[in-house]
């Protein structure tokens, strides 16, 4: 979905190939190919926890609501295989739809089922997700700034103790506020 955020969409080339049908709907079918001179943001593969990086340039097809604008579905590929580690295919399938949350009245879209084909080092793999009983996290957070007690500001702005809270004689210094 990221390749359609603002910050990752200059780096395909993305056009649409017209009205389609998905899920039982009619969807924009978009069409979208890494730029060659772009940098591959969205995906890459480390082997090992020090091993080098490989970050790979993807090919898709994503189905927007005709009504809605919401990514019904996408598929990705990979553009060209990666021979350094042995990877031929790469395939995603991700269906996503409304969940709803009670507790905030709140409705994201959020994937529905993923299924993922891959070749790698030979062998192949089909994995399919179902994703149900979504969760809600969320923190609130309230801050208050404010002067330190019993410190106060002069006409310059500079700190200072407030009247009867060990001021001594002119100006405090930060040792005098310290002992405060």
């Amino acid at each position: 979905m990221l390749i359609f955020h603002p910050y990752y969409a200059e780096n395909f080339a993305i056009s649409c190939e017209g009205l389609a049908r998905s899920k039982g709907q009619s969807a924009w079918q978009v069409y979208f190919r890494q730029r060659a001179d772009k940098p591959n943001t969205i995906r890459s593969y480390k082997i090992g926890a020090e091993g080098p990086a490989y970050p790979v340039a993807l090919k898709g097809r994503a189905w927007i609501a005709a009504d809605s604008f919401q990514i019904v579905r996408l598929e990705t590929d990979l553009i060209n295989p990666l021979p350094q580690i042995r990877l031929v295919s790469d395939h995603a399938t991700i269906e996503y739809g409304p969940v709803h949350f009670k507790a905030r009245n709140l409705d994201m879209w959020l994937p529905q089922n993923a299924e993922v084909h891959y070749d790698w080092k030979g062998r192949r793999s089909h994995r399919r997700h179902s994703f149900k009983n979504y969760l809600l996290f969320s923190v609130d957070e309230k801050q208050k700034i404010s002067e330190p007690k019993g410190v106060g500001r002069d006409d310059s702005g500079a700190m200072v103790p407030e009247s009867g809270q060990g001021a001594t004689e002119g100006r405090s210094t930060w040792r005098d506020l310290e002992e405060l």
